[in-house]
């Protein structure tokens, strides 16, 4: 018995080793556990990994495709107007009707209509895609309007460089857009000062333009989404200048849209003046442009 009392007490193990016995043991059962388990998780990774990128391909593809290529040319979603816009738009030109309107831009979800509306009255469309035009031409009475394709010889990341262009030469480009056009059959811009280069940035637009006293200018082209594609801002000059040189006693009103982008904001403040905004609509700005005699520059006080 004796013996045996000596040998019990070998079998057990103290509190400090039986719970380092626990946690190695957990510790194992973790690491199997782990082992099992990273095999499948690693596999659901790069499988979601391998759709993701066999996804992104296959968008740009289509993307990227003939089709898909054709119809960019002459839709984009994102200048689409929403229906206030269009109401606005529609209403303005019904109490102007019979007028003269000159458009830039050519949106097929509205052009047809504003040449109805005007019906009596005198509409023309300056447009540098030729795709479009030739859509429409294709899908509409291209004989009750006329249709011009001018080109920009500016793009949408030089606005800046532009801008800081009319700010050192406000009273050259002032001069410019109220100096009666030319009598030439071949220099409209004879009487614009040589200092102030805006008349330049869109060549191709007819003498007619200079012409005529509008009653409604709309900006909505060139796209000017991409920094590589034209921007609005000689459009913007241009109309500044057409609105002037109309002297209408009512004034002439500017509707310029896509004003939530920095180069319509920039440029309708520097040519078409907050303190002539008229009203205003979803992304549209309304200026209505009045001759200010003792004016010499765009916002003279």
């Amino acid at each position: 018995m004796p013996s045996s009392e000596i040998a019990f007490p070998l079998l057990l193990f103290s509190p400090k080793t039986r719970l380092k016995k626990t946690l190695l043991h957990k510790y194992c059962i973790a690491m199997r556990f782990t082992k099992r388990n990273i095999i499948p998780l690693l596999v659901f990774i790069l499988s979601f990994a391998s759709i993701l990128r066999l996804v992104k391909i296959s968008v740009i593809t289509s993307y990227s495709s003939p089709i898909f290529s054709a119809l960019s040319l002459v839709e984009h979603s994102h200048n689409l107007l929403v229906e206030k816009e269009i109401n606005f738009l529609y209403d303005l030109v019904s109490r102007k009707s019979p007028c003269n309107i000159l458009v830039f831009g050519l949106e097929t979800q509205y052009s047809s209509q504003i040449s109805t509306i005007n019906r009596g009255g005198f509409t023309v469309f300056l447009e540098d895609n030729p795709a479009k035009i030739k859509l429409y031409n294709s899908t509409s009475n291209a004989d009750s309007i006329r249709i011009h394709r001018v080109e920009y010889q500016t793009v949408a990341r030089d606005a800046y460089k532009i801008l800081k262009h009319a700010r050192q030469n406000q009273k050259d480009c002032y001069i410019s857009a109220t100096a009666r056009p030319s009598s030439s059959k071949h220099d409209v811009h004879s009487n614009s000062s040589r200092k102030c280069k805006f008349m330049s940035l869109v060549t191709n637009v007819p003498k007619e333009v200079y012409e005529v006293k509008w009653d409604l200018v709309i900006v909505d082209g060139p796209e000017g989404d991409k920094p590589e594609s034209p921007g609005r801002m000689a459009a913007i000059y241009i109309a500044g200048v057409l609105a002037r040189r109309s002297k209408n006693k009512n004034g002439t009103h500017v509707l310029v849209h896509d004003v939530d982008r920095m180069i319509e904001k920039w440029f309708s403040w520097e040519f078409l003046c907050d303190t002539n905004l008229f009203s205003s609509k979803g992304k549209f700005w309304d200026f209505n442009i009045l001759i200010k005699p003792n004016a010499t520059t765009f916002c003279s006080a």
